[in-house]
């Protein structure tokens, strides 16, 4: 059975949604205020999942081997850098929260035994990749508020209070959704 271990990182850089094809309105369009130059910044949060067997020290892999591969080829290289100017592969796509996820990922494989990586814009927006070629699963995280009542119609209000408690009251009660 394999132990998956997870090694965070940070680094902070800008990007700019801009696409040389497109005419200024049609990039405006397109990427909103994403567009504008000269981009705009994040503090990016990693996550580094590999996965492997405990070896005789119970350890998958020793972590403080870890940070200077991740330091290496990846934040020593976008810590404090523009996105679109950082690395090759961006020069012909967007460097998206979910593309930098992927583009890491071919970094980190030759020498990670790697199974996620994890890439948060900020803490509403981050993408998980986990090696599948051009498919990666991007968050978006929400917030609403919304009431609602619990209550069986043949049962009188002490029915309905004493199965659902406070759900059964007649105008319902609210809750925060994330």
């Amino acid at each position: 059975m394999k132990c998956v271990i997870n090694r965070r990182a940070q680094f902070s850089a800008s990007h700019r949604y801009w696409l040389p094809e497109l005419s200024d309105a049609e990039n405006q369009q397109r990427f909103g205020a994403c567009s504008q130059a000269p981009g705009h910044g994040h503090n990016y949060e990693l996550f580094v999942s590999m996965a492997g067997d405990l070896d005789e020290y119970g350890m998958v892999l020793n972590l403080s081997d870890v940070k200077p591969v991740i330091q290496e080829q990846v934040t020593r290289q976008l810590d404090f850098s523009c996105l679109n100017d950082a690395w090759p592969e961006f020069e012909a796509t967007l460097p998206t929260t979910e593309n930098v996820a992927r583009v890491i990922w071919q970094r980190l494989a030759p020498y990670l035994p790697l199974v996620r990586i994890q890439l948060f814009e900020n803490p509403e927006l981050w993408a998980d990749y986990t090696g599948d070629d051009m498919e990666a699963y991007l968050t978006i995280r929400t917030h609403f508020s919304a009431a609602h009542r619990l209550a069986n119609p043949k049962l009188s209000f002490e029915e309905n209070s004493a199965i659902y408690g406070k759900c059964a009251r007649p105008h319902g009660h609210g809750h925060n959704y994330h």
